[in-house]
């Protein structure tokens, strides 16, 4: 008796979903024909997720470059904290953007960008914000730690944006003890640390 109430259950469930289903795809039929771009955004938002291509879309729409001169290099989903997200990451010339995207509401929860092999000391004439050189971004975190530098291995020195402020991350050895430090590049001041 308790299996067919069971086997009752379920396909009242699914008839419900199956019915449910047939009535909001007439609405949607009218939206493809006259937009048949706007139609994926519009139904994957009525179930509250977007799909990976939209976040891939987001991301380069936000980035302001095209399919055509990007090469992705990472589009996953994954988990963080309870919070679905689509993890995000392309390149275009030498820059490697990265982005989080909700997969619920295609929100943008973080990026950065980085400059690939590019020399800072050479730049120091463009159009960046940034005050403080590599070097002496170098010798704040040296400094910080209390090191002699001439002992010092490092293994990242790179400068990033981190929601639009440029900063200057590092990553060192001394010893066998590995250090790593993100400097603001206007100021030079530590923003965090970890050893």
């Amino acid at each position: 008796m308790m299996k067919k109430m069971a086997l009752l259950s379920i396909i009242m469930v699914i008839s419900m979903g199956v019915a449910g289903c047939n009535n909001s795809a007439v609405p949607n039929d009218n939206n493809q024909t006259t937009n048949p771009g706007t139609t994926n955004s519009q139904s994957s938002n009525e179930t509250g997720a977007i799909a990976i291509e939209e976040a891939k879309d987001i991301a380069l729409n936000d980035a302001k470059l095209t399919r055509d001169n990007v090469t992705f290099i990472k589009a996953e989903k994954e988990l963080d904290n309870g919070v679905e997200k689509y993890d995000i990451e392309f390149y275009s010339g030498n820059t490697e953007y990265n982005y989080e995207i909700n997969a619920a509401n295609g929100k943008i929860m973080e990026y950065d960008h980085d400059i690939k092999d590019f020399d800072i000391k050479n730049n120091q004439n463009s159009n960046n914000t940034a005050k403080i050189t590599l070097e002496e971004a170098k010798n704040i975190a040296i400094k910080h730690a209390n090191l002699l530098g001439e002992k010092v291995t490092f293994t990242k020195a790179e400068r990033d944006l981190e929601d639009g402020v440029e900063v200057y991350e590092l990553e060192f050895l001394y010893g066998n003890t590995k250090y790593d430090y993100e400097i603001n590049a206007t100021d030079g001041k530590i923003i965090g640390y970890t050893h």
